[in-house]
């Protein structure tokens, strides 16, 4: 044992170790391409971030469809009031598709919700409006009654607002008319665009044939018309073009018309496939 070693005095002190063996303890090189790394993986950050904001459809393989906004083909028309009102009946026949015309003349047009008052002697045309769901029971897409919001979302983009003396009809996912039915105590409901500004409004129609039935825009009047027998909703779609219809919105259809009054004071009423306790939405036309 080296007694030096630990023959130490209180008020020494002793370093371990040579001074030489630290001398040659080798330093870290220095990591330059560490750098190299840090920026290629900066450029690669920066690329992959470019195309992501390039291309939505990166992040996600959800479609989202484009709003449609309020357009200028939307029609807004106001009935003239005149001392007496009815339904005048014409008749069209285009592509083989036989189509009767229902246009009312100097009444008010309202939107009626429940089992339709067939006595009631004011009504001189009226039609089944919005679809009711089959799941819940409820109405299909948003539906104001007198101000009263009974039903919301838009999954058709075909619309009808009846404001005042008013009703504007068209296409548009979204339109500041829905509100203003809130705030004025107006009508509106949704159903299929079926043309619009004198094409086809929607590509995506119902399959399969029925009675069809449509609120339009034609010969610079607001019109119901409807198919005197089954067709597809394509094909009745381009009768109505090919006619000269400038707008239409789907109404419900499968049965024919409920009731109208003719120029003459008769009342065509078509009760028994109307039942009473069935819950409806319809647009009427009164006195």
């Amino acid at each position: 044992m080296n007694k030096e070693l630990y023959d130490i005095g209180d008020n020494e002190i002793r370093v371990l170790g040579s001074t030489e063996s630290r001398k040659d303890t080798p330093k870290p090189k220095h990591r330059w391409w560490y750098w190299i790394l840090a920026f290629l993986l900066l450029i690669t950050l920066a690329i992959v971030y470019w195309k992501i904001s390039h291309h939505p459809t990166l992040i996600s393989s959800t479609y989202v469809e484009e709003p449609v906004t309020d357009s200028t083909q939307n029609i807004t028309f106001e009935t003239p009031i005149e001392s007496k009102a009815y339904t005048l009946v014409t008749c069209e026949t285009v592509n083989d598709i036989t189509m009767q015309i229902y246009t009312p003349v100097g009444a008010h047009v309202e939107l009626h919700v429940g089992p339709l008052p067939f006595n009631d002697k004011s009504i001189i045309l009226a039609a089944q409006a919005a679809d009711y769901r089959a799941d819940n029971g409820e109405i299909s897409g948003a539906f104001v009654y007198k101000g009263e919001l009974l039903s919301r979302g838009h999954p058709k983009y075909g619309f009808c607002a009846i404001i005042g003396d008013k009703l504007t009809m068209g296409k548009s996912r979204e339109t500041v008319l829905f509100e203003r039915a809130v705030e004025q105590e107006g009508y509106f409901f949704r159903q299929f665009s079926l043309v619009h500004d004198g094409k086809f409004g929607e590509k995506k129609l119902p399959k399969g044939k029925a009675i069809r039935r449509a609120l339009c825009y034609y010969q610079e009047n607001i019109v119901i018309v409807e198919t005197m027998e089954r067709e597809s909703m394509h094909d009745f779609t381009q009768a109505l073009i090919d006619t000269g219809v400038q707008e239409a919105v789907g109404l419900v259809g499968y049965i024919k018309l409920p009731l109208y009054e003719d120029k003459e004071g008769n009342r065509i009423i078509n009760k028994t496939e109307y039942k009473e306790e069935i819950q409806e939405t319809y647009i009427v036309w009164r006195k």
